[in-house]
């Protein structure tokens, strides 16, 4: 039977099921919306609405989509692995996070020493530690002496204190709470260990942690650990093989992604399947739930033995943007032979929390590098990405998953960097007919804010305001349209009554047209409702 396509892609848009307007503002309900179930900014968050979103920008006329890559950082691998007898002397394996605090990067990743690679076919991931650097601008780091760990008769390195020493594995994922109301609970990581009664030496795990600090972090499961594996009777998680990729809070819960396969996934028929995306959620950080999501597959897959299709590698490290989330995966180009399998990165976007899609399936935003390149034929992903000044930085790591079983590949830390928010841009069709687009429904009092490029005064951008059933309100709309002559990555709108949108408690939609002589320039990103 020929595979179908992507059935949460479908699900998702659900016009098919629901009125237009309706539909918008279900799929875009989130943690901000309020009865009306549109959305509206925070304190914390505005509302981004992606030109590559086709739920936050739902009505299109006469535009279309061109996505875009990033630039590979001249300076790459801006972390390589570490000298000889450094915890990191063999691998900075950035299966880990980067989070701003205090006008500083921090990063935390996975060190792996000749020790640990050696164990690595027969006793997974025992010797892999938790190492920590730290930036002023995201490009040069430096590896601090912690002294909190002894590696090799020494204090002096970079490792961080786990408690107990004997929780080791090959990921993790880290999130910042300043605000949670226990001080030793701010720093929350989930770390991917081996558990016991597992047949396979590569089964594993995840297991929560916190820490006040993010150097020192204590073991939070019902029970204390078996040397360096976790019984199931201890397990926060279901005794099932996952591996972790991503961490964010949604609605209130918190939700790790990861990748599993059968028997532990199956797609939704039942059928088998190899790499795909799952989510755990949890209430407390601490119990997990045994029911998860099937939160991606890739279109077009079809089920083939493990390694040899078309898979999701660690789907998806996410970067919560409020009112949507941003992930990344690793599209596995798999083979028969191990040495034409490659991993380059793709971008993922979701909506509801729970289910992720390709704005343009198997679109490569990164590609892996060439034979003889630090990062050659395979790439893999952290939870790392910040807005720098006008741009966009992403740290990725490397794997050359044609090596097979060869683990002598060194990791390594890269950098991407592109213009803020520039993943894709809407553009016109044809460049001799009008063109235009209607966002979904949002509400609550603030600035709009346009990112796009190739603005002038002879490629005008007209923004007005609508209600929910596309009528024109009369103090945005007509004659008191804004129009936007100049280009920038947070050009704010400003109406001719009005420096700010103040619709009281009324939804609306704004209606963008692309107009002038030379309006086949304009390349528009993205749309900001920021908080006054």
């Amino acid at each position: 039977m020929p595979e179908q396509p992507n059935l949460t892609r479908r699900m998702f848009l659900g016009s098919s099921l629901l009125p237009a307007t309706t539909a918008s503002a279900v799929a875009l309900r989130s943690a901000v919306a309020d009865v009306t179930g549109a959305t509206k900014p925070t304190a914390t968050h505005p509302v981004t609405l992606f030109a590559f979103d086709d739920v936050s920008i739902p009505f299109r006329r006469n535009l279309r989509l061109e996505m875009h890559q990033p630039r590979k950082h001249p300076e790459n691998p801006v972390l390589p692995h570490g000298k000889a007898r450094e915890p990191d002397e063999s691998r900075a394996q950035f299966y880990g996070s980067i989070i701003r605090d205090g006008g500083k990067f921090r990063m935390w990743y996975i060190a792996i020493d000749n020790q640990a690679l050696a164990w690595l076919p027969k006793q997974a991931y025992r010797g892999c530690r938790v190492a920590y650097a730290e930036s002023d601008d995201g490009i040069h780091w430096i590896k601090p002496k912690l002294g909190l760990v002894e590696h090799r008769g020494s204090r002096k390195n970079n490792l961080v204190l786990i408690d107990p020493p004997d929780v080791t594995g090959l990921t993790l994922v880290l999130l910042h709470e300043p605000d949670d109301p226990d001080p030793g609970q701010r720093f929350k990581m989930i770390h991917q260990i081996r558990w016991a009664e597992a047949p396979s030496f590569g089964w594993t795990t995840s297991v929560p942690l916190f820490s006040k600090d993010g150097f020192r972090w204590k073991l939070q499961t019902r029970g204390a650990p078996k040397n360096y594996a976790i019984s199931t009777e201890h397990m926060p998680l279901p005794p099932e093989h996952t591996e972790q990729s991503g961490l964010y809070k949604w609605q209130g819960m918190y939700y790790l992604t990861g990748q599993q396969l059968s028997p532990w996934a199956y797609l939704a028929d039942g059928r088998d399947c190899g790499r795909v995306m799952t989510t755990f959620h949890s209430a407390d950080f601490v119990n997990w739930s045994s029911a998860k999501t099937l939160a991606y597959v890739r279109d077009g897959y079809v089920p083939k033995p493990q390694g040899q299709g078309k898979e999701t590698h660690s789907p998806a490290s996410v970067w919560n943007r409020g009112n949507v989330l941003l992930g990344l995966h690793g599209q596995w180009e798999g083979s028969p032979n191990v040495s034409e399998r490659r991993m380059p990165l793709g971008l993922l976007i979701s909506n509801d929390g729970h289910h992720f899609r390709e704005p343009v399936p198997d679109f490569v935003f990164v590609p892996y590098g060439e034979d003889g390149e630090w990062d050659q034929r395979g790439l893999i992903s952290g939870q790392a990405f910040e807005h720098v000044g006008d741009e966009t930085y992403i740290w990725y790591g490397t794997w050359d998953l044609s090596a097979g079983s060869n683990h002598k590949a060194r990791g390594a830390v890269g950098l991407l960097t592109m213009r803020l928010d520039g993943f894709g841009s809407l553009s016109l069709k044809d460049p001799a007919g009008p063109a235009q687009f209607v966002t979904c429904t949002l509400a609550g009092a603030g600035r709009l804010v346009i990112n796009a490029d190739g603005i002038s005064p002879d490629a005008r951008v007209r923004v007005e305001l609508v209600d929910d059933q596309e009528q024109p309100l009369p103090a945005y709309a007509g004659k008191n349209a804004a129009v936007v002559t100049e280009p920038g990555v947070r050009m704010q709108v400003r109406w001719p009554r009005s420096d700010s949108v103040q619709p009281g408690d009324h939804p609306f939609r704004v209606r963008v047209n692309f107009e002038g002589p030379k309006r086949d320039q304009i390349r528009l990103y993205a749309l900001y409702l920021q908080t006054e």
